[in-house]
């Protein structure tokens, strides 16, 4: 949101075209130059039935604040003007990189990151309308929040939606010939308000499903990552001459290391496969990065719980005997539910702790965990 504060402009159109002096603080949306743009648009629209010399000076100054306006902000793709007072709500859209575009619709890598905004100035025709203000403000809100964390289609159903309800909010003043009752506010505040509700449940959705799709996006890096770290590993084993010595059996470890990020790999992913409420909920609003950094960081939390059941197993506190033929399977298929589930890993090491001569650690209680909150 902004402020712009502006002088009453000075022209010889007469004072019915006049911006109020008694209201010099404008509140809008979107780009600061808008404001300038809409008022341009109103005078030239007062004048260009006359088909006189101020029309063709005022039109030419509405196209060189467009043009100037759409170099900064994008093509301004949908726009409801107001005739009776200067306001105006509209949609931009700035297109990405001609190069970047056609590389990425090539390979079907992902949707189009064109950058859409929403811009409204409306005080001048809403100020003696609370409700509606207060409404058209909501719709800013919410186009924030959508702009920041939506993408390609649903970014764009989502802001064309909100464009629809600040557009009917305005043209609702078009179709009366006076102000509007309190009670005929009410009413229409009472509709939109509903249909910005569903506007909010469609965001909710989108975006829930679009912070999963970008947290496997960072799992799946943080697989390759670990990949590359375990094969170095397993390299490094094979060159000094201890991957498959009888005495240590470090391939085992590295069974383990690969085990526990597939087994958490896969715990998330089925997790995100279920329908109901809550098995797994991720705070989309933390921003797309951070939510690719805390998937990337997923692999590498089941791979360390992998290591930490190979070196109890070998340790021999556990007290389990395996035959060497099975021992491959058995600490890989150990080592994935480890990564699988943090509380079979727990348990594990709970029972190592009791023999050690701890506490017991943590008790099981009740059910499997059904929720992950990242």
């Amino acid at each position: 949101m902004t402020d712009v504060a502006e002088r009453p402009l000075r022209n010889d159109l007469g004072p019915e075209l006049l911006e109020p002096a008694n209201h010099a603080t404008l509140s809008q949306s979107g780009a600061a130059q808008f404001p300038g743009l809409v008022w341009a648009h109103f005078r030239w629209e007062r004048e260009r039935h006359g088909k006189n010399q101020r029309a063709d000076e005022l039109e030419r100054e509405y196209l060189t604040k467009l043009a100037h306006f759409q170099k900064e902000e994008g093509e301004l793709e949908q726009v409801y003007w107001s005739t009776r007072k200067a306001s105006a709500v509209a949609m931009t859209v700035k297109r990405e990189p001609r190069a970047r575009r056609h590389w990425q619709r090539g390979l079907r890598l992902r949707e189009h990151d064109d950058v859409v905004h929403l811009h409204r100035v409306s005080d001048w025709v809403t100020r003696d309308a609370p409700a509606i203000a207060d409404l058209l403000q909501e719709c800013d809100l919410l186009s924030i929040r959508v702009g920041e964390v939506l993408r390609g289609t649903s970014e764009r159903i989502a802001m064309r939606w909100l464009l629809a309800v600040e557009a009917h909010l305005l043209g609702f003043f078009e179709r009366e010939t006076h102000l509007p009752d309190e009670r005929a506010e009410r009413e229409l505040a009472a509709s939109q308000r509903k249909e910005l509700g569903a506007v909010e449940q469609y965001y909710h959705r989108a975006a829930s499903k679009a912070g999963r799709i970008v947290y496997v996006t960072g799992m799946l890096i943080g697989v390759v990552l670990a990949a590359v770290f375990g094969s170095l590993l397993g390299l490094v084993l094979w060159q000094a001459h201890l991957w498959s010595q009888p005495k240590h059996q470090l391939y085992l470890l590295v069974i383990c290391y690969v085990a526990g990020a597939g087994g958490a790999l896969v715990s998330a992913m089925s997790r995100m496969s279920k329908i109901e409420q809550g098995r797994f909920n991720i705070d989309f609003e933390l921003g797309r990065p951070l939510l690719r950094r805390l998937g990337v960081f997923r692999p590498f939390v089941g791979a360390i719980f992998g290591v930490a059941l190979y070196c109890l197993l070998e340790s021999g506190i556990l007290d389990i005997s395996v035959s060497p033929d099975h021992k491959p399977y058995y600490y890989g298929f150990t080592a994935f539910l480890a990564g699988f589930s943090e509380r079979f890993a727990l348990v594990v090491m709970s029972s190592a702790e009791t023999r050690l001569g701890g506490s017991g650690g943590t008790k099981s209680t009740g059910s499997a965990p059904t929720e992950q909150q990242v």
